[in-house]
């Protein structure tokens, strides 16, 4: 590609009016949620804005009561042959929960790598920073420590266990943001390697105090976190939406995009090349220039004794001749020594002489 076909890309230039609003934040106790607002002048929080905080903390306790409730199959029993219950840092627990829930969408995720040589509650505050990219300054982030020596409490245990779906540990906070006036709920998930965090951390509220430097690396993933009050209030217009045909059958194509799978847009008459023709009322003519051509995606290319074009069942009388053959379009002519017309469906053999799609069924007859 030659320069002269790249864009650019320029700086913008600075705008007065461009001004990126100030955030006060806060965090409850644990840690676990974060509470933040561009309204410097006043505390006070729409009634419908707190109810949908509202149900983060709701969720947040059902979530903890639910994980801590249920036994983990993979741990080590006990000396009644119990097996323990889930903790909230347990990554398979918590993965089940935000995967399983449907309150969950998936925005983003990176590898956040960390080293200082600071350790205790200093390397606990400045990996949190890191982590949900906030610079607290002086500020105090009690909860840190404690987080942080319960994620590696809980990697310790699972590098005991006999087996485990993951050898994980994870920690999930959530981050309510009243931005401008508006709701914004995401979900921050942090998971590290059991091992590298069980090394790294000591069984308790602390991190090992180590003069050299210590690095710790973590995987960062961020959701969306649709509250429960949002889905009962849209999802009965969604839901209508979603049920109608022709989005439905967006959605199936959508699909078929992602998996790769060979589609077939239609057959198009290009007699003349500048205007391609759709092909509407399912009639095909045979000879003179008669040229047409099969629009779609993923349709392979030409290899000779595989690929293919063909009606079903074939007819000797009629041939089809191509001469290009992407993965975006077939162009063909057909050759018709019969007189009789013809009904029937156009079947294309992809080139691993196998795979077959239909191009919809025609009606061919011979132009006088």
């Amino acid at each position: 590609m030659s320069d002269t076909n790249v864009t650019k890309l320029k700086l913008p230039q600075q705008d007065p009016f461009n001004i990126e609003a100030v955030k006060r934040y806060v965090f409850n106790e644990t840690g676990n949620i974060m509470m933040a607002s561009t309204d410097e002048k006043s505390d006070t929080i729409q009634q419908s804005v707190r109810d949908v905080f509202a149900e983060v903390s709701v969720f947040f306790a059902a979530m903890t009561k639910a994980i801590s409730q249920t036994r983990n199959p993979y741990g080590v029993k006990d000396n009644k042959g119990n097996y323990p219950f889930y903790n909230l840092y347990n990554y398979d627990a918590l993965e089940a929960v935000i995967d399983g829930s449907g309150f969950f969408v998936h925005v983003n995720e990176e590898d956040v790598s960390y080293t200082t040589k600071s350790w205790g509650a200093d390397f606990s505050k400045e990996l949190i920073e890191a982590i949900i990219g906030l610079a607290t300054g002086t500020g105090e982030l009690k909860f840190a420590s404690a987080m942080l020596g319960s994620m590696g409490k809980e990697g310790v245990s699972i590098s005991g266990q006999s087996s485990s779906l993951t050898s994980k540990v994870a920690n999930v906070m959530f981050v309510c943001e009243y931005l401008l006036g508006m709701p914004v709920v995401s979900a921050i998930v942090v998971t590290a390697d059991s091992k590298v965090v069980s090394q790294t951390v000591s069984v308790g509220p602390c991190f090992k105090e180590q003069s050299k430097k210590t690095t710790m690396t973590v995987h960062k993933d961020t959701y969306m976190f649709v509250p429960p009050a949002f889905i009962k209030q849209y999802a009965g217009d969604l839901n209508s939406g979603m049920n109608d045909p022709s989005y439905l059958e967006l959605i199936t194509q959508l699909e078929g995009l992602v998996e790769r799978k060979p589609q077939v847009d239609g057959v198009f008459d290009i007699t003349n090349p500048d205007e391609p023709t759709r092909i509407t009322d399912g009639k095909l003519t045979v000879g003179g220039a008669k040229k047409y051509a099969i629009f779609g995606q993923y349709l392979g290319t030409l290899v000779t004794g595989k690929s293919a074009i063909n009606i079903n069942p074939p007819n000797p009388a009629l041939t089809f001749a191509t001469s290009i053959w992407n993965s975006s379009g077939i162009d063909f002519q057909m050759t018709y020594t019969g007189t009789d017309p013809i009904s029937a469906p156009i079947m294309i053999t992809l080139d691993d002489g196998v795979t077959q799609i239909s191009a919809g069924t025609f009606d061919i007859s011979v132009t006088t």
